[in-house]
């Protein structure tokens, strides 16, 4: 009897985070849908877990133990706690393959709120769908051998699909394969193109389009003159313009959107045009900071905050400064990639809670590596940014979609003056004061290369 009570509490710790009084975050890694791993920084130890909702979801958004999920295959939203196993369902939004959310506060928390950011994109069911019918459209007027070739092809469609949009199914030895699969996949890729990299960022963060994807778009438009210039025929040149009216016509029904609503309470998400906000289709950065959202504009880097009305559910946005932390167009011109995080730190006591703006700049042959990272903290006294030349004793943890974390080092063995992020398998430590980078491999045990990952300061509100 005894041995089966001990039986059960070993399952139960296997499907459940592993819970303890850590002030800093696990950094979770999911290799796989059945496996998650929770790595302690401190601890310098690894703990392996199957729980099911993380194993078919992707992590949107956490404010402490309550999670925001959406699922792989219907990309239902809804919170989940970490701790109970509660649920709480959210109301139907429009697909979006890279959509981003903020969670303000635990759904207990008379204000929490919940902010999603979405280009209203096509399903790739309803593309499957579509594909299916011009396959039989062509089986009816193509012979055998055509049909055969088509079905070869959508077969390949779908398995890039599988692995590019979700983590393997299979075990860690899979895994293996799949490894050289995708190294094999991205060795052809870096061939063709020395830009993917820029492509993955773009993955990782939609709104850094135009950081990097700038000479891309300049390409682009050169490519559409030149089509113009070789066009002689008037009839083709007025289809031209009609295509363009189309595409404009497109961009505005796919114009990003803040969907809002309070978890628990409302029945439907209030929608509101980005644009009617802050005057542009997009912002570079976002975060909650002390229950407030607060985003950076894209081309000027101006600071605003979000207002939220209760009432009628409607945001406005409130300039902070109209003066960027840095000045884009005297530094670090010769960086074509970086990377932008806007975050909340605190100590462990709450005491100081500070607003920072953290720029990662990246250098190498294909823009890989990283060269330097500044950091800059927002004073709400004078209204203007600062850079901190010191974090003392606190330690930043960047995630790999831009999103990110701190925690008092005092007493923990996590690094001062440290800035922890993910390179692939990768732990990466910037030490702020000596400008100096070390590397570490935190899992040997998983052999995905670039396996999805988070920092999760996984804490009980219960608990007071």
């Amino acid at each position: 009897m005894m041995r089966l009570e001990e039986k059960k509490k070993e399952n139960l710790e296997y499907y459940g985070p592993p819970l303890s009084s850590q002030p800093h975050p696990w950094l979770v890694i999911c290799p796989s849908r059945k496996t998650q791993t929770f790595f302690s920084i401190s601890e310098d130890q690894s703990y392996i877990r199957s729980i099911p909702e993380l194993g078919n979801a992707l992590i949107r958004a956490y404010a402490q133990e309550w999670l925001v999920l959406e699922d792989f295959d219907s990309s239902n939203c809804y919170l989940w706690n970490a701790i109970s196993n509660d649920k709480i369902q959210l109301p139907p939004l429009p697909y979006d393959d890279q959509l981003l959310c903020l969670l303000s506060a635990p759904p207990n928390d008379p204000e929490c709120c919940i902010l999603f950011l979405i280009h209203e994109t096509t399903h790739p069911d309803n593309d499957d769908d579509e594909n299916s019918n011009d396959d039989t459209e062509d089986e009816n007027s193509n012979d055998d051998t055509d049909t055969n070739d088509d079905d070869t092809d959508n077969e390949n469609l779908d398995d890039d699909d599988t692995n590019d949009d979700y983590p393997d199914d299979d075990d860690d030895d899979d895994d293996e394969t799949d490894v050289n699969d995708d190294d094999t996949d991205n060795e052809n890729l870096n061939d063709d193109d020395l830009d993917s990299n820029d492509d993955d960022t773009d993955n990782e963060n939609p709104n850094d389009d135009d950081d990097t994807d700038s000479n891309d778009d300049d390409t682009d438009n050169e490519n559409r003159d030149d089509d113009d210039l070789d066009s002689t025929d008037d009839d083709t040149d007025n289809e031209a313009n009609d295509d363009n009216q189309d595409d404009d016509v497109n961009n505005d029904e796919n114009a990003a959107a803040l969907y809002l609503c309070k978890p628990g309470y409302s029945q439907e998400f209030h929608k509101q045009d980005l644009k009617s906000i802050i005057g542009d289709n997009c912002f570079s950065v976002w975060t909650v900071f002390k229950g407030d959202f607060y985003a950076l504009t894209m081309q000027t880097r101006i600071l605003l905050r979000l207002d939220v009305d209760d009432s009628s559910g409607t945001i406005s946005a409130t300039p902070m400064t109209y003066e960027p932390p840095y000045n884009y167009f005297t530094e670090y011109l010769d960086m074509p990639r970086f990377g932008n995080y806007l975050i909340q730190s605190e100590d462990d006591n709450k005491d100081k809670v500070e607003l920072l703006y953290i720029r990662m700049l990246f250098h190498g042959r294909e823009f890989e590596d990283v060269y330097k990272i500044i950091v800059f903290r927002f004073d709400f006294v004078n209204k203007v940014w600062e850079e901190k030349k010191s974090i003392g004793e606190t330690a930043i943890f960047l995630g790999p979609c831009f999103e990110g974390t701190t925690c008092c080092t005092r007493g923990t063995n996590i690094k001062k003056e440290s800035i922890y992020f993910i390179k692939g398998r990768y732990l990466c430590i910037f030490n702020l004061e000596t400008q100096s980078i070390s590397v570490s491999l935190p899992c040997p045990h998983i052999s995905k290369t670039k396996p999805p990952s988070y920092w999760l300061k996984l804490m009980d509100g219960r608990v007071r």
